[in-house]
C-alpha cells in the first residue's frame, strides 16, 4: 500500500551500554526492508565520536556530549528530509542527555530544548532494553565498569519518569539472539503503519 504519512515513523531503542540496542537496530530494519518498506537506520553516535578522538562516557565533556547529541538530532532530521518512511534510532536524545548529566550536572537549558525538540519531532515509539548481557571490551567502552552501566541505566529510568517519557520496556529475552524483540518491533511496526507487503506494488519494495 502507498505510504501516505506526511513524516517518517520514528523508532527508538534506548537502554545504557553493552544490552544489544545497535545489533538490534539492524535486525528491525533489515526485517522492514525486506517488506518493501524504505528505512533509514542509524548507529550510535557516541562510537563515531570516539574514533574521531571525542572524548565520551566517564571522560565525556559537555562540548563532546553536546556534539554527540546535536549529530543525532541531524541524523534524525535527514530521515525526515530524505523522506524515509521508517527511521530507527539507536538511542534517543535523552539517552544522550543522561551521560551529559552524570559527568556534568543537570543542564536545565539542554532539558528545556530536548522536551521542545522531542514535542516537534515526536518519536512514534520507544523500546526499552532490559539491562542484560555482559559487558564486552569492544574498545570503546570499559567491560569492567559495570557500576557505570548501571547508573546510567538507573538514570535513564529516572529521567523517562521525570519527563513522563512513554515507552515500552521490552520482555527479558528468551533466546540468546533475542530474535523476539525483532519480531515483537517488526509485527507493531507494521500494524501501526496499516503496511500489508502483499500489496505493496512492485516498485516500491524495489526502492526500498
Amino acid at each position: 500500500m502507498p505510504h501516505t504519512r506526511k513524516r517518517p515513523y520514528k523508532i527508538s531503542l534506548i537502554s545504557t551500554h553493552g544490552t544489544g540496542k545497535t545489533t538490534l537496530c539492524y535486525e528491525v530494519a533489515a526485517e522492514l526492508k525486506k517488506r518493501g518498506l524504505k528505512v533509514k537506520v542509524f548507529s550510535e553516535i557516541a562510537a563515531t565520536a570516539f574514533e574521531q578522538g571525542i572524548p565520551i562516557n566517564e571522560s565525556t565533556t559537555l562540548p563532546a556530549q553536546m556534539y554527540i547529541m546535536m549529530q543525532h538530532i541531524t541524523e534524525e532530521l535527514r530521515g525526515t528530509l530524505r523522506h524515509y518512511q521508517v527511521v530507527v534510532c539507536d538511542r534517543s536524545v535523552f539517552d544522550n542527555l543522561v551521560y551529559l548529566e552524570r559527568r556534568c550536572g543537570e543542564n536545565k537549558m539542554l532539558r528545556d530544548f530536548l522536551r521542545g525538540y522531542a514535542e516537534t519531532f515526536p518519536y512514534d515509539v520507544i523500546y526499552k532494553l532490559p539491562m542484560v548481557g555482559e559487558l564486552v571490551d569492544d574498545g570503546i567502552r570499559d567491560a569492567q565498569s559495570e557500576e557505570f552501566r548501571k547508573d546510567i541505566y538507573d538514570r535513564l529510568n529516572t529521567l523517562l519518569d521525570e519527563f513522563n517519557i512513554n515507552h515500552r520496556t521490552l520482555p527479558e529475552p528468551t533466546t540468546e539472539l533475542r530474535k523476539e524483540w525483532a519480531d515483537h518491533i517488526v509485527d507493531e511496526t507494521l500494524a501501526a503503519l496499516d503496511w500489508h507487503p502483499s500489496k505493496t506494488p512492485k516498485k516500491t519494495a524495489a526502492a526500498a
